[in-house]
């Protein structure tokens, strides 16, 4: 076993060779955790359309888990095989003694927005307001609470709530049962475009931190390497063809018809991807700098044990 900051450093533990047979040699489609459908997990979409990890010889059954807790959850129980969630989640589950094993990263920017009512137009507006945020540690959060002390306010004279899927918290800001939400894309120019305001966005405050990362079952990755390193590599496979440029009417088709959100929204958010995020790792490949400064930040705020925890990175070759 490796040091939580070692691992990071050596690219954590390599799997096992073998040569790809596909989900064949599973003996049933292999079931991928979702949260959304929404931009952040664009790539796992068009793997599923454009046939990647059909090509990959993996028969894959999709389903939405609604949030990165019970995707990685749902991923330790056996009841999915490999999951798209965060990596601050998937460290704590292995802190506690859970099976799951990262895999791949596939975005390492936060591309969010915290949209507020049509009647908040600064932070003062902010006090005794309700706001949903993800999870209750997640550096998003972390993010928010400093935010609000930047600009004269104290996390506390907000009353915050969390729900882990952002069409909810559309849903909750929409309907009138939070004052303030934090959306990713399409959901945050939907909401500018129905006049809500935009507080501040995140994709160039959080730089160099692991976010969206492919999670796997430890069993899995154990029995059926081959499994994990043919999901890498369609994972890659659609992130380089969301990257060209050609591809691009087709690639907000593939998310119009996942999201069933207005098309120009998806234009807005594809536009706003490729022209100034950039949010996609290629090669789905983990950057252990980024994932380094996050276990930093975890150790050194006592979120989680300094006692070893393993990882395994699939080689998409």
């Amino acid at each position: 076993m490796l040091g939580l900051r070692k691992a990071a450093v050596l690219a954590l533990c390599i799997l096992i060779a073998g040569a790809v047979t596909g989900s064949e040699s599973f003996g049933r489609p292999v079931i991928i955790g979702q949260v959304a459908p929404i931009a952040l997990f664009w790539p796992d979409f068009i793997a599923q359309q454009k046939g990647f990890y059909a090509a990959e010889g993996l028969d894959v059954e999709s389903v939405f888990v609604g949030s990165v807790a019970s995707a990685a959850q749902q991923t330790i129980a056996g009841s999915i095989d490999v999951s798209f969630t965060t990596a601050e989640v998937a460290i704590r589950a292995a802190d506690k003694g859970g099976g799951i094993v990262i895999i791949g990263e596939t975005l390492y920017k936060w591309p969010y927005s915290f949209m507020a009512a049509k009647d908040i137009k600064k932070p003062q507006d902010l006090k005794g307001k309700k706001v949903i945020l993800s999870t209750p540690k997640q550096d998003l959060t972390l993010l928010w609470e400093q935010w609000l002390r930047d600009n004269g306010m104290e996390p506390s004279d907000v009353d915050q709530v969390f729900d882990g899927a952002t069409p909810n918290r559309y849903a909750a800001l929409v309907n009138g049962a939070v004052q303030v939400a934090v959306l990713s894309q399409p959901f945050d120019f939907r909401a500018i475009s129905e006049g809500y305001t935009q507080l501040f966005e995140t994709s160039f405050a959080k730089k160099n931190y692991s976010f969206v990362i492919i999670a796997a079952r430890g069993r899995l990755v154990h029995d059926n390497p081959e499994i994990a390193r043919a999901v890498v590599r369609a994972v890659a496979h659609a992130i380089d063809w969301w990257y060209d440029a050609r591809n691009k009417e087709e690639a907000i088709d593939i998310l119009q018809k996942v999201s069933k959100q207005d098309r120009a929204l998806i234009e807005k958010t594809y536009i706003y991807y490729h022209e100034a995020v950039q949010p996609y790792s290629k090669g789905a490949a983990l950057h252990t700098d980024g994932f380094e400064n996050l276990l930093n930040t975890l150790t050194s705020t006592n979120q989680i044990k300094t006692r070893p925890v393993s990882f395994y990175v699939a080689s998409p070759n």
